[in-house]
């Protein structure tokens, strides 16, 4: 019942599909006809605007029509024109169009306008009727005329024609088709089907047999195959169909696969009747695909086989081969066409498909993987025949062509990894195949398909390379094995480079750099951590073999001049890459000799060095010149290795002997590149560090002959340089370079002579100091001892000088060692004086004008030393104290001496020394004196300074008083801080003298116009200063009176024209509002009650002086009144009784009018009342029923008094107001 029912619905559906073809067409014949119709009445439409435009001229006459039922005589021959007046036929007209509900249609309108526009009209004044072409008639006369032809003979009325219109859902449902027929949906949709059919298929499978449920699955696919031959007839559904007979062959397919792996399908039991029926099924499928003659189909077929066989849970070898002679079919089904993007599909569908078989437990024994391996060789070859057809000749590159047979190779280099069996015979079998691979690509390039030749060229390569490590089976060794792959790529890159393949010479030269670089490893490897090997082969030996076939590389191609550029280095041209890597062997070599040989490898190192010192001489070229400068400097930092690590013996000797040999025969060679001092400097560079060598390993146990060495080593480069310089042998950088190491044991030897100080005498010190001063000074006026000729010297004549740093060291250095330090920011100060007087008497030392500065520097640092570390240490005070006023003296005297230098260099350090010097007190003053009196002498220290820079004796920059100042101020402010409210009588004279010097210097620098360039308002900062002090001291209660005072103060400065600033007033009379209104409560006491009373009487007093005198202050009432009223107000209420405050603040408004009477502002009386306003609103709303009664009745007798003199002042003083 079921199956006859879902027959039905099929049936049913086919049947609507053909009755929606059928209204499809009708629908498209009916659209067809409206755009007829839309056109036609488009047309009409332009036509009537044309007559709307005709009408709308202004030469238009209009005459009435004559009534056709009537006779009209015609009179005598005269015109008369009618006036040209036309009563607005415009918007008549469009009246006319626009009214739907007209009884005269629209067609019937445009009728009528057309036939006047071919009709005459009648003039009187001739017998017959003249025609008018070219002014129509106008439309009042159509509306008031009778109509003769209208109404007689009225025409046959036309019932309007409806037109369609379609509706929203059928255009929705033409796009809907639309896009279903022509995009790419198809796909999705034929998944979707073939899903729902297998679903459908599960759901009969519970009520029918297996074989019967395949055969339902299979009518299906008959149903769905058939469906083609129905819709090919379309040519909207051509593509639907051709996607469902791909899902009809799709569902056969799984219909024959679901026989015998699917439980609810399966009927079959027999494997090959199984495997068969697949077979047949995926023979179908790809007939199916191959039919269509679209790459698209045929890989969507061929992919949906090999995934049937995936999902087999058996991994049988039948299957493998199964899926090896489908993908075989779908290459070769594509024989006759390029479709190389089928090929690609189908050799990756087969790689996953080969990697999905060899994972999980189920593996294939040894005998079986030989036919899987024939599988996959038989899909590799049907693929690789593909591309040698003569659709590929004459062709450079396919980049999808070279991409598949790419994939092709490694699917079958993949597939012979996975199914190995293990057998030494597979080198013969890889051999055989590069051979075979090699023919094959000679084949391709014989047919001028040149990517393929360059492809399996590369294979071919890749399998004699697989070959030769595969010999590893056969007990060879890595090493050996190693050698025999690079002479493989040697061998090749000289083919290619001498066939002129450009492509494959590119590919092998960068084939020789990884090669190389991996066996370069490789033996690092073998030479520092071997390995155990089960052959014989020596890693010595095969380094050796390296080292020779690396070398060979670059003398061939140098004798033979057209190789050159065979094996040009990727990051620089012009060097030899084997050359390069006979280098490295070389390294190695050199390693593994040390470890293997027990002579010492430095010998046969001298020997390369000397060869390829040799190579280079003979050759000249750049390889040869970069190795035998790499094997100079290997030999120079060997020997010295080596001499440093073994012990005093004559072998040491022979070390050098070697490095000064192989310097001298470079040292001829003189050219390095382009480069001529380069070898030589390297040269210099050897020979100095064999000298610092030497003097380390033999004179370390000598102090002063160590230290004399050093400078011995100096004065030999310093001779060879003189040397040279009058021979003219070295570059200037040489040059240069000499006198450098001169200056650099002079340095090392200072050095060491400072730290031998402590196991020296004094007199070996000073006799040490003297005698290297002597070399110095030699050194120093060398130009002049030497240079008889006085040769320009351009690059190192000014390195002399630096000698004269070495005498100042040594000075230094007696002084540090011999004198007390207590005394020695003394010694430093003389030592300044004494290099300032030398500055000035000698050309050669400029630099030390500098020095004595630093010198100087250096007295006032240790001075301060000394003070910070020596001022607990009472035996020392006294004369820490004389050396302080010594050094301070000497610091005066060296700015004499700068003031009064003729020379422009001496007074560098003028402007900057007086400001060292006062932070030099000052530094002194913070360290010995107490905070309490700091403040104090440093406004003294601010006014010294004045002094001294207003009659010029020190070049100061003004604005440093102003810095000491603030320093003043600071050690105040943090002294009051740190003692909070603990001031004693001594500190209150401090730090009010202080400030009272401040004041001073404040008038000093007004009345002499000092520092113009800084316009500070010196008045905030002495508030500010005063203003913290007082915080800090002074008890809560009295701040109030503080900031009020204050501000009555600086009121008065300004109007006394003193200040500047008012607004400085303004922030204290706000602050003491502030702190009377919201902090003041916190400290209230009765006891103090007149306190309060003095800060009433002070704002009072504030707001009458700024009423009575400041007339510039145009805020006044909003920032002067409402503070102050707000802040008794608040005090008040947040201070005293609830029930007596309506009291108080009654009093508080009477004040306001008294002081308002008083200053004759009528403003006090508006707040005045608004506060007696508010009171009378607390006395009815909370004093007449929360205050005790006694209470209740003083505040209403108290409110009712001030309020009787308050209305007596108003009225007594009324006018005052006006």
């Amino acid at each position: 019942m079921e199956y006859f029912i879902l027959f039905i619905l099929f049936v049913c559906i086919v049947v609507l599909f053909n009755s929606l073809s059928k209204v499809k067409e009708e629908n498209e014949h009916l659209d067809s006809l409206y755009r007829k119709s839309r056109e036609d009445y488009n047309s009409l439409k332009n036509e009537i605007s044309e007559i709307k435009k005709q009408i709308s001229q202004s030469g238009f006459t209009a005459v009435d029509l004559p009534q056709k039922n009537e006779i009209e005589e015609i009179p005598a021959p005269v015109v008369e024109v009618l006036s040209p007046v036309i009563p607005e036929p415009v918007s008549s007209f469009d009246d006319v169009l626009e009214n739907e509900q007209n009884r005269i249609s629209e067609e019937a309108l445009e009728k009528i306008a057309l036939s006047f526009d071919s009709q005459g009209i009648p003039v009187r004044g001739t017998n017959k009727i003249v025609e008018e072409k070219e002014t129509p008639a106008p439309i009042q006369n159509i509306e008031t005329s009778s109509i003769p032809e209208f109404e007689i003979q009225p025409e046959r009325q036309h019932k309007e024609e409806e037109v369609y219109v379609e509706s929203a859902f059928s255009i929705f449902i033409k796009k809907l088709e639309q896009q279903f027929a022509e995009n790419w949906t198809g796909i999705l949709g034929t998944a979707i089907m073939v899903l729902g059919i297998g679903y459908l298929s599960i759901y009969t499978a519970l009520k029918v047999s297996p074989m019967f449920r395949v055969l339902i699955l299979w009518l299906y696919s008959g149903v769905l195959v058939g469906s083609y031959f129905f819709l090919k007839k379309k040519e909207k559904w051509f593509k639907t169909g051709l996607w469902l007979r791909s899902a009809g062959a799709s569902l056969f397919l799984f219909g024959c696969f679901g026989a015998s792996q699917i439980p609810t399908l399966t009927f079959i039991e027999s494997i090959p009747f199984a495997y068969s029926l697949i077979g047949v099924g995926i023979a179908i499928n790809l007939y199916v695909g191959y039919i269509i003659k679209q790459q698209t189909f045929l890989s969507l077929h061929v992919i949906l086989s090999i995934l049937v066989l995936c999902v087999i849970p058996e991994k049988l070898l039948i299957t493998f081969l199964l899926a090896a002679l489908t993908a075989t079919a779908g290459i070769i089904l594509s024989y006759k066409e390029k479709w190389e993007y089928h090929l690609l599909i189908v050799i990756s569908a087969f790689i996953i498909f080969d990697i999905w078989f060899t994972q999980g437990v189920h593996s294939l024994s040894p005998s079986q993987n030989i036919f899987a391996i024939l599988g996959i060789i038989l899909v590799s070859v049907s693929c690789m025949y593909m591309q040698y057809r003569s659709i590929y000749a004459n062709t450079r590159f396919d980049r999808i062509a070279f991409i598949t047979h790419l994939t092709n190779w490694i699917l079958f280099a993949l597939g012979l990894i996975l199914h190995s069996t293990g057998s030494k015979i597979k080198i013969f079998v890889l051999f055989a195949a590069g051979i075979l691979c090699l023919f094959a690509a000679l084949f391709a390039r014989k047919k001028k398909i040149f990517w393929l030749y360059h492809l399996d060229g590369m294979v071919s390569f890749l399998l004699f390379s697989l070959s030769i490590i595969m010999l590893n089976d056969w007990k060879v060794g890595f090493d050996v094995i190693a050698c025999v792959l690079y002479f493989l790529v040697i061998t090749c890159l000289f083919i290619v480079y001498k066939s002129g393949e450009t492509l494959l010479h590119k590919i092998f030269l960068g084939l020789n750099h990884i090669l190389g670089l991996i066996i370069f490893g490789f033996f690092i490897v073998q030479v520092n951590a071997p390995f155990e090997q089960t052959n014989n082969t020596s890693t010595f030996v095969s380094l050796i073999v390296m080292t020779l076939i690396t070398l060979i590389v670059p003398v061939f191609c140098a004798v033979k001049k057209e190789f050159l550029e065979i094996d040009s280095l990727i990051v620089k041209k012009d060097l030899s890459l084997n050359g390069i890597f006979s280098v490295l062997f070389s390294t190695l070599f050199f390693v593994s000799w040390n470890h293997t040989i027990e002579i010492s490898f430095y010998y046969p190192l001298v020997f390369l060095a000397l060869l390829w010192c040799f190579l280079q001489f003979k050759f000249k070229t750049n390889t040869f010149d970069l190795g035998r400068f790499l094997f100079l400097n290997t030999t120079i930092i060997a020997g010295l290795v080596l001499i440093f690590q073994n012990p005093k013996s004559n072998l040491d000797l022979v070390f050098a002997l070697g490095i000064i040999a192989v310097i001298t025969l470079n040292w001829f060679v003189k050219l390095f590149y382009t480069n001529e001092h380069t070898i030589k400097t390297i040269g210099i560079i050897g020979v100095n560090a064999l000298l610092v060598l030497f003097a380390y390993k033999y004179l370390a146990g000598y102090t002063i002959i160590q230290v004399f060495g050093l400078f011995a080593a100096a004065l030999i480069n310093h001779e060879f340089l003189w040397i040279q310089f009058k021979r003219k042998t070295l570059s200037n950088d040489n040059q240069v370079l000499l006198y450098l190491f001169c200056l650099a044991f002079s340095i090392f030897g200072s050095a060491l002579f400072l730290y031998n100080t402590q196991f020296l005498s004094y007199t070996e010190i000073g006799l040490t100091a003297v005698g290297l001063s002597v070399i110095e000074v030699y050194i120093l006026f060398a130009d002049k001892i030497r240079n008889k000729s006085n040769e320009e010297i351009s690059d190192w004549k000014n390195f002399g000088t630096l000698n004269s740093e070495f005498i100042l060291f040594n000075a230094l250095v007696f002084g540090f060692s011999c004198i007390q330090i207590d005394y020695i920011p003394v010694y430093l100060g003389s030592l300044a004086l004494v290099t300032f007087w030398i500055f000035q008497k000698t050309e050669k030392m400029k630099r030390y004008n500098i020095y004595s500065f630093v010198l100087l520097i250096g007295c006032v640092l240790l001075s301060i030393y000394l003070a910070v570390f020596d001022a607990d240490k009472a035996l020392n005070k006294n004369i820490l104290y004389i050396t302080q006023t010594i050094s301070v003296l000497i610091s005066a005297a060296y700015s004499y001496l700068q003031m009064k230098s003729q020379k422009g260099e001496g007074k560098m350090f003028i402007a900057i020394l007086p400001l060292i010097q006062n932070l030099w007190i000052i530094a002194l003053l913070f360290i010995q004196v107490e905070i309490v009196y700091l403040p104090l002498l440093f406004m003294f220290l601010a006014i010294l300074n004045f002094g001294l820079i207003l009659y010029k004796k020190i070049e100061l920059a003004s604005e440093s008083i102003l810095v000491i100042g603030l320093l003043s101020i600071l050690t105040s402010v943090y002294y009051s801080i740190k003692v909070l409210n603990n001031f004693t009588l001594q500190d209150w004279v401090l730090q009010l003298s202080a400030i009272v010097l401040l004041i001073v210097l404040v008038f000093l620098t007004k009345k002499k116009e000092f520092i113009k360039s800084l316009q500070l308002d010196y008045q905030i900062a002495i508030n500010i200063w005063l203003s913290i002090i007082m915080f800090s001291q002074l008890e809560h209660k009295w701040l109030p009176v503080f900031w009020a005072a204050t501000a009555i103060v600086n009121l008065l400065l300004y109007y006394k024209k003193i200040g500047n600033k008012k607004e400085i007033s303004i922030v204290y009379y706000l602050l003491a509002n502030f702190h009377l209104a919201f902090v003041s409560f916190n400290y209230f006491e009765a006891k103090f009650e007149f306190v309060y009373l003095i800060i009433f009487a002070l704002l009072a007093l504030y707001i009458f002086i700024i009423y009575k005198y400041i007339e510039d202050f145009k805020l006044r009432n909003s920032i002067i009144i409402y503070p102050a009223t707000f802040s008794i107000g608040l005090f008040l209420f947040l201070s005293f009784d609830k029930g007596i405050l309506t009291f108080f603040w009654i009093l508080e408004s009477l004040g306001l009018l008294i002081l308002g009477i008083i200053l004759k502002e009528k403003y006090f009386r508006y707040v005045s009342l608004s506060l007696v306003g508010v009171c009378v609103i607390r006395l009815m709303f909370f004093d007449l029923s929360n205050a005790d009664f006694l209470i209740r009745a003083l505040v209403l007798l108290g409110v009712g008094v001030v309020l009787l003199v308050m209305n007596t002042l108003f009225k007594k003083y009324k006018e005052r107001f006006d």
